[in-house]
């Protein structure tokens, strides 16, 4: 655990990469080795490697359906992230696979529709949702905002979804090659975990969709420039949600914001005060596409699906000793979640420190109210920072022993603490932040 790997990686991070990049495919290759015929042992590398990255995308597939133990375990932003680059490499070894192989008639039609249907959506994905590309490469964020004109949040769901379209031709190109489908052993294998990993993306889906809560927009306000403040009425019932949480919303019955979206949580459930019957579910929204620019515009009354939330902020500091002081560093709307970790952290005499800072005295959300909390919990420290950011040396202040590090901000925010904190000496299962900027 001394290594520089282990250093820089969470726990759970290494062996969720282990676990899809080596111990998945491992039975289908034991599998293929146990049936294929001898001949055919000069191809059996490329044979495997084109294995190998039908496994990877069977698992992107799986991870797109949001199992909640993988999100309670290794967070589902970090869980998003290897969805993507897991695809990227599996596209890779197809193309590697395609290259040592030439196919012919329907096997070569199929398996190349598959492989350049993956590319178009690897490209867009890159583009559409991939943020941590867009918010290092100015001109790709110029072109995502541009193509956001046409290709709307809605659409961009769908079109993401013919994923699931692509690994069917890959399938299909599998089924059309007559000794892999007389390998009765790697064959049976290859279908049935096909099949699970489609009936479980398709039950996930239907489970969100059923299993969402019915809420009504209770307010819309805006707090700062560009973020608007909303508030939902969630029933009193189904008001369960951890501090640190975000979760998936829509509104049905409003063209446009029809699909499901992430948001955090600025309160959590056990602080919020019921009323009629109702718990309120705040949020505050940065107006950065054309799902969030309409949320100001949602009248009062409005019917929004609230699926059950996520998060592992709260599970992380569970995971460490009690009492363990928190150090958050929080920078412009993305300090969302640490508002509600304050919250209820403050009551409970652990030692909090916040440092928030943002772009001007504008865009520090909830300012007045930090202030409050700072002056009213002897435990509590806010250090406000309006038109820059703090340096290392404040950071380096705000270090404690044996203190967990919660971070929450833009990405490069977000990359820059966390390399300056393990620099330091903090270990990597001691830091924990959610990039939703993926």
């Amino acid at each position: 655990m001394n290594t520089v790997m282990t250093r820089r990686i969470t726990t759970s991070t290494a062996l969720a990469w282990v676990v899809v990049l080596f111990v998945v495919p491992l039975p289908f290759l034991a599998a293929l080795r146990a049936g294929l015929p001898a001949f055919y042992a000069d191809m059996a590398a490329g044979i495997g490697i084109g294995v190998i990255a039908y496994v990877w995308m069977l698992a992107a597939v799986y991870l797109a359906g949001r199992p909640r133990w993988v999100d309670r375990t290794v967070g589902l932003p970090h869980m998003f992230m290897i969805h993507g680059v897991l695809s990227l490499l599996a596209i890779a070894l197809a193309f590697l696979h395609a290259n040592l192989l030439p196919a012919e008639g329907p096997t070569k039609l199929l398996g190349g529709a598959g492989l350049y249907l993956f590319v178009f959506l690897a490209v867009y994905s890159l583009v559409f949702m991939a943020g941590w590309l867009s918010a290092r490469v100015r001109w790709v964020a110029s072109l995502k905002r541009a193509l956001e004109r046409v290709f709307r949040h809605e659409a961009s769901v769908w079109i993401h979804r013919l994923n699931l379209v692509a690994v069917a031709f890959i399938f299909l190109h599998v089924q059309s090659i007559a000794f892999i489908r007389d390998d009765l052993p790697f064959i049976i294998l290859f279908d049935a975990a096909t099949a699970a990993v489609f009936v479980w993306y398709v039950a996930s889906k239907v489970r969100q969709r059923a299993g969402a809560v019915v809420a009504r927009v209770a307010d819309v306000r805006q707090v700062a420039p560009g973020v608007t403040e909303l508030t939902l009425d969630v029933p009193a019932k189904d008001a369960r949600w951890e501090p640190g949480d975000f979760t998936f919303i829509r509104f049905p019955e409003l063209k446009g914001l029809r699909e499901y979206h992430p948001f955090s949580m600025i309160n959590s459930s056990s602080a919020a005060q019921a009323r009629r019957g109702f718990v309120p579910m705040r949020f505050d929204i940065r107006a950065d596409g054309d799902f969030t620019r309409r949320v100001v515009t949602l009248p009062v009354g409005a019917v929004a699906h609230v699926q059950p939330s996520y998060g592992r902020y709260r599970r992380f500091i569970d995971e460490h000793p009690a009492g363990a002081p928190l150090v958050m560093l929080g920078g412009g709307i993305g300090v969302t979640p640490l508002l509600s970790l304050l919250g209820a952290y403050a009551p409970t005499g652990r030692d909090v420190t916040l440092l928030y800072g943002a772009r001007g005295a504008d865009d520090l959300v909830h300012a007045d109210d930090l202030r409050t909390m700072d002056r009213n919990h002897a435990n509590v420290h806010v250090t406000l920072r309006a038109g820059g950011r703090f340096d290392e040396r404040e950071v380096a202040d705000a270090m404690r022993p044996g203190a967990l590090y919660l971070i929450a901000g833009p990405y490069g925010m977000l990359k820059a603490w966390r390399t300056f904190l393990i620099g330091r000496g903090v270990a990597a299962d001691d830091i924990y932040y959610e990039p939703f900027a993926m």
